[in-house]
């Protein structure tokens, strides 16, 4: 007869919430074809573009999706490579933006 308890949902659904909120603090969105790495922080809700030492762009989004800022970035610089979290957390940038309204 085992003694170990059944395992619950719980610590799944803690550890995908964590990774949620993670995502919404701060991500990279990538790189782009110049070498620069923008990087989304959401407490400024603001990327930071940089070259690994120095600052490059600060811009602030003032509640505007984050795709936005990527589709400018793709027009004017291109990308070379996105985050690997990028993806997901474009999603969750927008579904958070999408709520406040």
């Amino acid at each position: 007869m085992s003694t170990r308890k059944a395992a619950t949902q719980e610590p799944t659904v803690s550890l995908i919430n964590h990774f949620t909120h993670a995502l919404a603090r701060s991500f990279t969105l990538g790189v782009d074809e110049e070498g620069y790495t923008h990087h989304y922080y959401q407490s400024a809700d603001a990327v930071v573009v940089h070259n690994g030492r120095d600052l490059d762009y600060y811009q602030p989004l003032n509640g505007r999706p984050l795709t936005h800022w990527q589709k400018y970035v793709a027009q004017k610089r291109g990308w070379e490579s996105f985050g690997q979290l990028a993806h997901a957390g474009l999603r969750v940038d927008v579904r958070q933006k999408e709520a406040r309204i």
